[in-house]
């Protein structure tokens, strides 16, 4: 510390003087004047010696404070330049205060964010301060740290803003420990994900396990009484012919009867009219007739169920596309007919000049089956009974087409005039499990697995156009030959 002036207070006698002595008794009373002049500066000068003292050792208190922050404490002035640096600052960030004293703040600045100076110098002009702004910046040796900053502007006497006051808080530790926990978040999120997602796909393939033994059993069902119907279908139509020949026999037999005896007995005439002989006669050929068409149609409904039942063939055939969307409407023709509650739902087909096509005959039946149910039960939903006579509804249609692509591909279009899909209903219509139909109706797998049949069994696309009041169709395309 340096060593200030000392002043002795002196009290010096003041002899008597004679009226005689006036001039020594003025020059007395001027230096007492003086001294009690130099005794009020010592006082003053001890008062500030003693504010002195007590700046000071605040001072040295502040510096110690600052010192032994853990937190880097930094000031600069408005155009960044570094005039104070404290030994946290050193420990964070590498440099020793002759290193960095009178350099530029952005040494300390990774590229990247060098574009926050100037924000930060912004908000401090207009006397902001800048709490817990968590960023990145730079050591001496190039490290990158996690930096949580405070900042406040320094002001002069007359309140001017002539620097910034930077207190940086080291969070590497806790921004690492972050870091892990997020990244243990996101891989427990993915994790969690992932078991739903196996979940969703064990249901779903449980679920079509179970569904495909049912058509694999129903396939059977079905073939085995098919074959069990045509047993006796057979027998019935062979024995027609017959049957056919023999009545051709005894009606001529009966003419030539009638023609020789012309007035039969009146017990055979009585008989004769009693049976009506001649309706009877004619009216059994047309019996004939009904029952061979019968016969024809049930011969017709069994080929279908046999063609249809052939779900579990494990080999891809050359087959006629036509024949599976046949054999499926002839299953369904009981609920193409009218009801009490809904009428006839019409069929129109558009079918193109298609070659044979290779594919799992059994799955894509099973696929045309769904569509066409779905567009049945849609125009059966979509049918309002109405008394009025004025409001009168289309007749419901379903419409089949079929077309070649390119010379590779086959095109096969079904289509209902339907009420439509809505549109948040539709982006989910292939979804496993989704289903809007009431419970114990659908199980929401049938646009699921024909979407797997056709996309993965047979590399081709399964789409659904509609709109609300457009009807529906649903769009399928696969290759004529599929390649492994």
């Amino acid at each position: 510390m340096t060593s200030q002036p000392q002043f002795l207070s002196v009290n010096l006698p003041i002899p008597l003087v004679t009226n005689s002595d006036a001039s020594e008794q003025q020059e007395l009373i001027r230096l007492r004047q003086e001294n009690e002049q130099l005794r009020r500066e010592l006082a003053t000068y001890q008062q500030h010696q003693l504010e002195w003292q007590q700046l000071e050792s605040a001072r040295f208190r502040l510096a110690a404070i600052v010192d032994s922050s853990n937190d880097a404490i930094i000031s600069k002035t408005l155009d960044g330049i570094i005039v104070s640096w404290n030994a946290s600052a050193e420990r964070i960030y590498g440099y020793q205060a002759e290193e960095i004293l009178g350099k530029h703040i952005t040494l300390l600045i990774p590229d990247n964010r060098l574009d926050e100076e100037p924000k930060i110098i912004e908000r401090l002009k207009r006397g902001e301060c800048i709490d817990h702004f968590e960023t990145v910046r730079k050591r001496k040796d190039g490290t990158l740290i996690d930096i949580s900053l405070t900042i406040s502007p320094v002001k002069d006497r007359e309140g001017n803003i002539i620097g910034a006051s930077k207190i940086a808080r080291d969070i590497s530790a806790q921004q690492a420990i972050l870091r892990d926990r997020q990244h243990a978040e996101a891989k427990l999120q993915q994790r969690t994900q992932d078991l739903e997602q196996a979940l969703q796909e064990l249901k779903r393939t449980q679920m079509q396990m179970i569904q495909a033994e049912k058509l694999s059993g129903l396939g059977q069902l079905v073939a085995g009484v098919a074959h069990e119907i045509n047993n006796p279908v057979n027998f019935i139509y062979g024995n027609l012919t017959h049957t056919n020949d023999y009545i051709q026999d005894l009606l001529r037999l009966l003419h030539l009867y009638q023609q020789h005896y012309p007035t039969p007995h009146p017990d055979i005439q009585q008989a004769t009219d009693t049976i009506e002989l001649e309706f009877l006669t004619e009216d059994l050929q047309k019996l004939l007739r009904s029952m061979q068409v019968g016969v024809h149609r049930i011969q017709g409904i069994v080929a279908s169920l046999r063609n249809f039942s052939r779900m579990d063939e494990a080999e891809m055939k050359e087959v006629n596309i036509h024949d599976g969307i046949d054999s499926t409407l002839v299953i369904l023709q009981h609920r193409l007919k009218a009801k009490p509650n809904s009428p006839q739902i019409d069929v129109i087909k558009h079918y193109g000049k298609l070659p044979l096509v290779e594919c799992y005959t059994g799955q894509l039946n099973q696929v045309f089956m769904n569509i066409l149910c779905n567009a049945i039960d849609a125009l059966e939903d979509g049918f309002q009974p109405s008394n009025s006579q004025t409001e009168l509804q289309p007749a419901p249609v379903i419409t089949i087409r079929t077309e070649l692509l390119h010379h590779d591909r086959v095109r096969i279009a079904i289509s209902d005039n339907g009420r439509g899909i809505p549109e948040h209903v539709k982006k989910h219509l292939f979804n496993p499990f989704f289903t809007t139909k009431p419970i114990g109706k659908g199980t929401g797998l049938g646009m699921s697995i024909s979407y797997e049949i056709i996309h993965k069994k047979h590399h081709g696309s399964l789409t659904c156009l509609s709109a609300l009041g457009q009807g529906t169709e649903f769009v399928i395309e696969i290759p004529i030959h599929q390649t492994l």
